[in-house]
């Protein structure tokens, strides 16, 4: 039997400052869990067991620390540890983990340039991580232009970038950046049906390419 868990993640939470456009229309965490949400009802019509790491918008107890930064650090153990614990309760060869975000270009002050999707993967990554990375790639360039963007991309499909939910979880992990919330024709297309649609269908068919090809 092929790998049949997917953890899905989400980004951030609502106390953590920035991490949404210069006009504060778009929410990066509220994007991200209900792409999360949606992405994980599909696959569960599929016959995939899908787990999400934290819905909440808001920290729980065991995040809550003396100022964000504090926070964010213990949200983050939070979610390394539960996808660690799924890992070990199904075994970490039958689970992948993809955490869902939307990238920025710069402080969230003003409008910036670069648009487009991409994925990271960890600079330790197995295999299994690159190749959950290129499927979750090509996936995004089967949904067009306004997905993929105007960034330059490596030829491996993916990015390389040291952080800390892709070095500690022990599955096959991969971070996606879902176009840019810092560009107003990005941040204009993912509030659209047609963007939201886009951006949980290459998710699904990511997943799926992969789960199929390692069956």
């Amino acid at each position: 039997m092929g790998r049949k868990i997917i953890i899905l993640g989400t980004a951030h939470l609502s106390t953590t400052p920035g991490k949404c456009s210069p006009d504060g229309k778009f929410k990066e965490y509220a994007f991200s869990r209900k792409v999360a949400e949606s992405v994980a009802d599909i696959l569960d019509q599929k016959g995939y067991s899908v787990f999400i790491d934290y819905m909440s918008n808001k920290p729980c107890q065991q995040m809550k620390g003396s100022d964000w930064k504090q926070e964010q650090s213990r949200e983050l153990s939070y979610r390394k540890d539960f996808v660690n614990s799924i890992c070990k309760k199904f075994g970490k060869d039958k689970c992948i983990y993809v955490s869902i975000h939307v990238d920025a270009a710069g402080n969230g002050s003003k409008w910036m340039e670069a648009r487009g999707f991409s994925v990271r993967v960890s600079p330790k990554a197995s295999e299994e991580s690159r190749k959950l990375a290129r499927c979750l790639y090509g996936s995004a360039q089967n949904e067009g232009p306004d997905v993929t963007g105007n960034r330059a991309v490596p030829k491996e499909k993916y990015w390389v970038q040291n952080l800390y939910i892709l070095n500690e979880t022990v599955c096959p992990a991969v971070l996606t950046e879902n176009l840019f919330q810092d560009n107003v024709k990005d941040v204009g297309f993912l509030m659209s049906e047609k963007g939201y649609n886009a951006i949980v269908n290459l998710h699904v068919n990511g997943i799926v390419e992969y789960m199929e090809n390692n069956d």
